[in-house]
């Protein structure tokens, strides 16, 4: 048995296990949980999923999926360590800070890059499923921080992984459909809180047991 630690999970890895990498920016690391308070959603998927799985953070706070951001994801400490994690089911939650006024070039650049960063894992030979996410809402009217992100992109992005997820048969959850209407779950307008996570975490859920079940 392995072990692997990072934020939010430190437990021992079977050989049985099916391992699950969790990609994404602060709404996976998640600040909230960097403060001192409770659970990333990556955690909390990992207890919904009990005995035989293995989910392991690699969020990374202000990184985006393009390669011509500022701060690109695949130049991280974090993405090499999800590519030699040899996961079996990878998560991927990027786009919201692909779209401040720094590094938005329009929704065609987007997707070419964001598939360039797709392809890495899809070229990983322990890669038997690939779960894209859209970025989910962001309440930036009243909020603490924004960081150059634009509200008005959000939904442009996340339609743009929706095609990329139908052009390459992958599975794709609509998070921005799913939060919406749940301004609660974000107090600094872009962050989940314990119970933002625990909705992120129980969407991922229904989709890889649903996906099972089939």
């Amino acid at each position: 048995m392995n072990r692997l630690s990072g934020p939010d999970n430190e437990e021992e890895i079977g050989s049985e296990d099916t391992r699950i990498a969790a990609v994404g920016d602060s709404i996976t690391y998640n600040l909230y949980v960097a403060n001192g308070q409770e659970e990333f959603y990556p955690q909390q998927l990992d207890d919904l999923l009990g005995e035989g799985y293995a989910v392991h953070n690699f969020g990374v706070s202000n990184y985006a999926a393009q390669a011509s951001s500022d701060f690109p994801y695949d130049t991280t400490d974090e993405y090499q360590e999800s590519l030699d994690f040899d996961p079996e089911i990878v998560i991927m939650m990027l786009g919201t800070n692909d779209t401040k006024d720094t590094n938005w070039n329009g929704s065609g650049q987007f997707k070419d890059e964001y598939i360039d960063l797709l392809e890495s894992y899809r070229d990983l030979p322990s890669v038997s499923r690939i779960i894209l996410a859209s970025p989910p809402a962001v309440f930036l009217e009243g909020a603490v921080i924004s960081g150059g992100i634009d509200a008005s992109r959000i939904s442009v992005a996340g339609n743009t992984v929706e095609e990329i997820a139908a052009e390459y048969e992958l599975e794709f959850v609509d998070m921005y459909e799913e939060t919406i209407n749940h301004p609660e779950y974000f107090p600094d307008g872009i962050h989940p809180n314990e119970e933002g996570s625990a909705a992120l975490a129980e969407l991922f859920y229904q989709q890889i047991t649903e996906e099972n079940a089939q």
